[in-house]
């Protein structure tokens, strides 16, 4: 992180966007180019006639993204007599797209500063439009400000659906995620530092961004879980129980991926939740708990037990930030899916979610619906610790079909990626 600026090493970024160079924009290859850091009025602009004041600051931010982190960036240089940001035919946002093309960022970020409003950050999106309905990510960036402490943020505040801005062509033409961050100039110029935590915020919010991204985009063959499944079904672990204590924020959990006895009867296994549970140790480093024996043990439906007691003081952190718990549904269920939590929950996490699922065509699910005498005995009641719990049964219809199960494992990508910080 950037730790701290001078007033005059401000002043010196602030001159260099003062002397006009020949070219009208300046585009600097960074380290990363997985995110574009954009500043169409780091130069003076010209919109309808009238000649407007450079947002210095803007290209400010980016150059310090630029020379601190890496990012790439595409800075505004001179005034032709255009506005690089209004403007329909504009040589500035066709570079940016060809930018976009070559590099096929995660995000573009379209720095402004402004002088008016009563907030610090307005986020503009088009109403999520120009974020292709990312939710998350809108609410990542949200979030994010408010970790360094800038609480006043608005969203979309003045903004036009008709505007024709940078985040609205990117997000059209090379069909990119693109979001308008305006920061007001007098935060900016109150003190240095608040322009350092400006700086800090877009960093640490690229950095998250990325890690999901990394998650999502990952690919995982269905015929390596399908190995994964057939061996793990077949064997039985000298243990009752294996957990791996990862190194990620999140937590997986599969208490009936080996059968049980419930009620007098045979439960049988839900293998795939385990065989999931090591795959998403394997590949991304989750931690893990699940039943890996047949024994006469139902470590869901007990309210004390040797795998939950573990769960609890060797497995959960208090940084971790989601446990989700996997079970299978009976084929005779209607529902696709059906979700449990406990009486208190994050209910825009849940609006995710839900997100979530109509994106990979599980849209035929439940919340709470199934009724039983254990509900005390849910793990997600008992677990005490400040993170989001959520039981998730997937029907196992699912689980047969090979195009389904896909479904499942993206959906599932996606759900824990949202919980990455």
């Amino acid at each position: 992180m950037l730790k701290n600026l001078t007033k005059n090493q401000i002043e010196m970024l602030q001159e260099g966007f003062k002397n006009e160079g020949e070219s009208s924009y300046e585009f600097i290859l960074g380290n990363r180019s997985d995110i574009i850091i954009s500043a169409p009025h780091s130069s003076s602009f010209t919109k309808d006639g009238k000649i407007y004041p450079a947002e210095y600051n803007s290209g400010v931010i980016a150059k310090l993204l630029n020379k601190y982190f890496g990012y790439s960036i595409l800075c505004k240089t001179k005034n032709c007599g255009d506005d690089a940001n209004s403007d329909e035919k504009s040589d500035y946002k066709n570079q940016l797209a060809s930018v976009c093309r070559k590099y096929s960022p995660i995000v573009v970020l379209d720095l402004h500063t402004i002088s008016k409003g009563d907030f610090v950050v307005n986020i503009c999106s088009n109403f999520g439009k120009t974020l292709q309905d990312d939710n998350g990510m809108l609410g990542e960036l949200t979030s994010t400000f408010k970790k360094f402490g800038i609480y006043r943020i608005a969203i979309d505040q003045g903004y036009s659906l008709e505007q024709k801005t940078v985040s609205n062509f990117i997000s059209s033409k090379p069909m990119q995620k693109a979001v308008q961050i305006e920061i007001n100039n007098n935060f900016l110029e109150y003190s240095p530092q608040n322009l350092v935590k400006i700086v800090n915020a877009l960093h640490s919010f690229c950095k998250t961004i990325r890690k999901r991204n990394e998650i999502k985009s990952r690919q995982i063959s269905l015929e390596r879980l399908r190995e994964i499944d057939d061996a793990f079904s077949k064997a039985q672990s000298l243990n009752d129980f294996e957990y791996v204590d990862g190194i990620s924020d999140i937590v997986i959990s599969a208490p009936h991926a080996k059968d049980s006895i419930l009620n007098g009867k045979l439960k049988p296994s839900e293998s795939i939740t385990g065989s999931l549970c090591k795959l998403f140790y394997k590949e991304f480093g989750f931690s893990i708990i699940y039943k890996s024996r047949d024994n006469d043990q139902d470590y869901f439906n007990i309210k004390k037990n040797a795998y939950k007691t573990t769960l609890v003081k060797k497995v959960l952190k208090p940084k971790t930030k989601l446990f989700l718990e996997l079970h299978v549904l009976s084929k005779d269920r209607v529902q696709d899916v059906t979700l449990f939590l406990p009486n208190d929950y994050d209910k825009e996490k849940l609006y995710q979610i839900i997100n979530i699922l109509n994106n990979h065509n599980l849209q035929y699910f439940s919340i709470n619906s199934i009724f039983d005498s254990y509900k005390k005995a849910r793990t997600i009641n008992q677990i005490k610790n400040d993170c989001f719990k959520l039981q998730i049964c997937f029907n196992q219809r699912l689980i047969d079909d090979d195009e389904r199960l896909k479904d499942v494992v993206e959906c599932l990508k996606d759900l824990v990626a949202s919980f990455i910080i």
